[in-house]
């Protein structure tokens, strides 16, 4: 048997043979480290086999090297084998595995970002020749030369870089996992998390979302019973009332006499019986601004708290609506009430991403809010338009009044370090946030909405 027809077995202690279901990791993480760097890897050094051990490096609780010569077949295997042993005794590598220890996901997360980066890290002349040097008979068949002390040291710095700059990747894919979990998005199936690791890592590298993800990384957010009712004529019975709907009407007025009653019908004021069926929740709709005064911190903010409200959104089983506005209004976002993982973290993504700049006009915000509500035939719902703004902006009480009305929508305004009294006076729940930007005060603009 040729050495290439010998079963590969990994260089973690424990794991032994990489058989078919373990090769399939391993090509799906060099897969995604592909598509993150947008190039071809070297998968003679950088191949399916190497990511295996990075990830049993990554996932398993204490990982040893298996220190065993009879299992370098070739000088692929010898180089895999260096870069192993120098990943495990590189003393960063603690700083990952606080993230991705049993855990899966950001295992193969945390191994895709390690792969990309070892493929900008490891310099040419030790993928090309193996590590050896040009005297040592490169490219025969079985040789399995230990690199030099010039290509080991070049292997040392490239896996010692490539590990400090994964850290920050493991911690963002690790929480954003979480706020997906805690939300409920995909418990049903592991795999479907399993499916994203791409997207993880790009959303983990976006700019802004660590600043993001400090606010909303310790909310917890509870679902309570909503019991809010909405009246409806062949409801169940709640109570008594006058008015003059006469399928609800009250045995005792037909015995009033002829003219009475009529009177009293005129007048609407027949004793009626009081219908009312649970109210179905609409959707969860953000109106978030990002004028120029909200630049800084405040839009950052204003990003978690849009974030937060998806997770409730989500955990509901609630649509999530969103729309960032300045002088304009931007596209909706839409994120329907059984929400999968990637749409999820494609949300997650668009709202990380939004930038402040711009005027500001919130009537027209609101208009189109509503409008939107209406054109998907909800108005039976009860739905939570919740805007976040610093503006100063003249609100037309009237026609705010009248959409809200239409689409059966509560308005809950979070003014972030400003006032405006046309909001104050017509949103249903007003929240100011004066002193500090934290996630306490998250986590009272998600209670509100369960407020009546």
């Amino acid at each position: 048997m040729q050495a290439k027809d010998k079963p590969k077995y990994s260089f973690i202690a424990g794991v032994g043979v990489i058989d078919e279901l373990r090769y399939y990791r391993g090509d799906k993480i060099v897969r995604t480290a592909e598509k993150i760097v947008g190039m071809k890897l070297d998968r003679k050094v950088l191949g399916p086999y190497t990511a295996v051990d990075v990830y049993y490096s990554l996932f398993m609780p204490v990982p040893l090297l298996e220190d065993d010569p009879s299992l370098i077949h070739d000088q692929s295997d010898m180089l895999r084998f260096m870069l192993i042993q120098k990943l495990l005794s590189e003393k960063a590598l603690s700083e990952v595995r606080k993230y991705t220890v049993a855990d899966s996901l950001t295992s193969v997360v945390a191994a895709a970002s390690l792969m990309e980066k070892l493929s900008r890290l490891l310099p040419k002349e030790v993928s090309e020749t193996g590590g050896q040097s040009a005297k040592q008979g490169e490219g025969e068949e079985g040789s399995t030369t230990r690199p030099s002390p010039e290509s080991e040291q070049m292997i040392e710095n490239a896996v010692r870089k490539a590990v400090e700059e994964a850290a920050k990747d493991a911690k963002a894919a690790k929480e954003v996992k979480s706020i997906m979990m805690k939300s409920g998005v995909g418990s049903s199936s592991m795999l479907a998390f399993d499916e994203s690791p791409e997207e993880i890592l790009r959303l983990a590298r976006e700019t802004d979302v660590e600043a993001v993800l400090r606010y909303v990384s310790g909310i917890r957010i509870t679902v309570r019973e909503d019991k809010r009712m909405i009246r409806y004529s062949r409801g169940w019975f709640r109570g008594l009332e006058y008015g003059s709907d006469l399928e609800r009407i009250h045995p005792s007025q037909l015995a009033l006499p002829d003219d009475v009653f009529y009177a009293e019908f005129a007048n609407s004021r027949l004793l009626l019986f009081e219908k009312a069926l649970p109210a179905e929740r609409g959707p969860i709709y953000v109106l978030l601004d990002k004028s120029g005064s909200m630049i800084g911190e405040k839009i950052n903010w204003a990003r978690a708290v849009a974030v937060a409200l998806l997770q409730k959104a989500a955990k509901e089983r609630r649509a999530f609506y969103a729309r960032f506005f300045d002088s304009i209004v931007y596209p909706l976002l839409e994120v329907r009430r059984a929400t999968k993982p990637r749409e999820f973290l494609k949300a997650l993504s668009y709202l990380a991403r939004v930038k402040a700049g711009g005027g500001t006009r919130i009537t027209t915000a609101i208009y189109t809010a509503a409008e939107d509500i209406r054109a998907r035939n909800l108005p039976d719902k009860v739905s939570d338009i919740v805007l976040i703004t610093d503006g100063e902006d003249r609100i037309n009480v009237d026609t705010v009044e009248r959409v809200k009305r239409r689409a059966s929508a509560r308005l809950h305004t979070v003014m972030v370090m400003g006032d405006n009294h046309y909001l104050r006076k017509v949103s249903d729940h007003y929240m100011e946030v004066k002193r500090s930007l934290s996630g306490g005060y998250i986590l009272k603009v998600v209670e509100a909405l369960d407020e009546d």
